[in-house]
């Protein structure tokens, strides 16, 4: 989110969201990212298409091909760049896609190569997930939908924070947002995580469920699947919405008004490599 970016780095910030700049990574999105943005275009279409009330195995078609465009790349929404033509904007492509939404993968090999996971594994992966699932009692509300909420207000400062949540779901014991995370390694879900916490603030619930989808060729489904939930207390989230986010956004609106985003050189070198704008 923006909030964990200002939080991480000022010049990461406006690097990656400042309006002057636009830049992207050289060598574009990694392996991991790649895998998770087809695992995530397969459930968007394949819970969306249960909301329309298809059935499981229609959706699962539907889910499939949309996964596969996504790895094969659309040749007009890929690098589509709004255009006049006749005094008339033209500003999609004749795909009917959203600009940029099947792109095609850069990193990413057919079958896994030592770290990196071949697109191959994860359709095998969205096949096993789905059968895991077979017989989901979980009713699927929004998929892939951007919510906001005025978060903060103040004499300095008005904060309408927005959200794009993953899944919207009903799991009989009340509707929580629900967010998809793939992994390599099965690492425990922390709860310091302003995306987790804006979700429950938005749709005013203490709970986020992370739905995991492990990319491990050894573990059986039901340690590779898991639904795992966050709670929160109720003074953890005022905190939150009340001190943290407010803090960071004047920090964010200082930076602004000085036209000038400071590097923090100790977030160069992370946990999977260098910062891509390094």
């Amino acid at each position: 989110s923006r909030i964990s970016g200002v939080e991480k780095c000022g010049r990461y910030y406006e690097f990656q969201y400042g309006n002057s700049y636009h830049l992207e990574p050289i060598k574009g999105k990694g392996n991991s990212q790649e895998i998770g943005s087809i695992i995530h275009k397969f459930l968007e279409v394949y819970y969306g298409h249960q909301i329309k009330g298809i059935g499981r195995s229609q959706a699962f078609g539907f889910g499939m091909a949309a996964a596969e465009l996504y790895i094969q790349g659309c040749s007009q929404c890929s690098a589509f760049e709004p255009f006049e033509s006749e005094n008339i904007l033209i500003d999609k492509p004749l795909c009917g896609h959203n600009i940029g939404e099947y792109p095609g993968l850069s990193n990413t090999p057919v079958e896994s190569e030592g770290n990196n996971v071949g697109w191959k594994f994860a359709l095998q992966t969205l096949d096993e997930y789905t059968k895991h699932y077979q017989s989901d009692f979980w009713v699927s509300l929004e998929v892939e939908t951007e919510k906001g909420k005025l978060l903060y207000e103040d004499d300095e400062i008005r904060i309408l924070f927005k959200s794009k949540l993953d899944w919207i779901v009903d799991t009989n014991n009340g509707i929580y947002p629900c967010d998809h995370k793939t992994s390599k390694q099965d690492r425990n879900i922390s709860s310091m995580n302003n995306q987790f916490m804006s979700q429950c603030l938005i749709m005013g619930t203490r709970n986020v469920f992370i739905n995991k989808i492990g990319l491990q060729k050894t573990k059986k489904p039901e340690d590779k699947f898991r639904r795992v939930p966050v709670s929160y207390s109720a003074a953890r989230l005022m905190e939150w919405q009340s001190v943290i986010l407010p803090y960071w956004c004047k920090t964010l609106l200082g930076y602004s008004n000085q036209d000038y985003f400071p590097p923090n050189f100790s977030n160069c070198d992370g946990k999977y490599g260098r910062c891509s704008f390094y």
